[in-house]
């Protein structure tokens, strides 16, 4: 069997069992209502891989550039990324954004983190997190990460930085991704990915450029 037949059987065998899943808890899920305090992006789950420059999240959910994932499209063992309905929105200190309500919990943060967006009781596989927060700066936000590869990024009318590292010293491994969005008043809005497992990062990285799409900041 081909690469490419293996990556799609791969998928499906996911989603298939994401949706499995998801089919018996759907009812027990509470409704997660937040009052929007900043009009969101676009609902749609689609993703405008053109918006982003250097990063390449196509086929094979690899990094084009050679940035952490799978960079090869062609290897059989890179999953393809998911693609999910953003049917979600959670909005906290003026910061909004959509996320897959079906397989995500969305509630505030603590501290300085505005709100964090984590796997659900139904989302059992290659884990994610997503954390919204402001910073000092896109390069105060970019600080947090130890050596990481960049691309330049635009989220909707928002301008700043993404920034990738990957830790192989645990297991499984965890892969952190910061995108940091400069504001008017000069500090950053920044939304964090944090993906464990063996294909945590490739299986949700464009889930995580959807939401960017969607990421708004208005008044707190």
């Amino acid at each position: 069997m081909g690469g490419l037949s293996r990556k799609w059987l791969w998928t499906l065998l996911l989603i298939v069992l994401l949706s499995a899943a998801a089919c018996g808890n759907d009812g027990d899920k509470p409704a997660n209502t937040p009052g929007p305090t900043a009009e969101a992006g676009s609902p749609s789950g689609s993703v405008s891989l053109g918006s982003g420059v250097g990063l390449n999240v196509g086929a094979g959910g690899g990094i084009g550039s050679g940035l952490p994932g799978c960079a090869d499209p062609n290897d059989e063992e890179c999953p393809m990324p998911l693609v999910m309905d953003l049917d979600g929105e959670i909005a906290a200190g003026g910061v909004s954004v959509r996320y897959p309500d079906r397989y995500f919990d969305a509630a505030p943060g603590e501290g300085e983190v505005l709100f964090v967006i984590t796997p659900a009781e139904n989302n059992k596989y290659e884990r994610a997190i997503f954390e919204a927060r402001f910073a000092e700066s896109v390069e105060a936000a970019l600080a947090t990460l130890t050596e990481p590869e960049t691309a330049q990024w635009t989220a909707g009318t928002l301008t700043g930085t993404i920034g990738v590292q990957r830790d192989e010293t645990q297991d499984p491994p965890v892969i952190t991704t910061v995108g940091a969005f400069t504001l008017d008043d000069g500090r950053a809005v920044v939304l964090t990915l944090t993906a464990t497992g063996k294909y945590g990062w490739d299986v949700w990285s464009q889930v995580y450029v959807a939401m960017l799409n969607t990421l708004a900041v208005g008044a707190p």
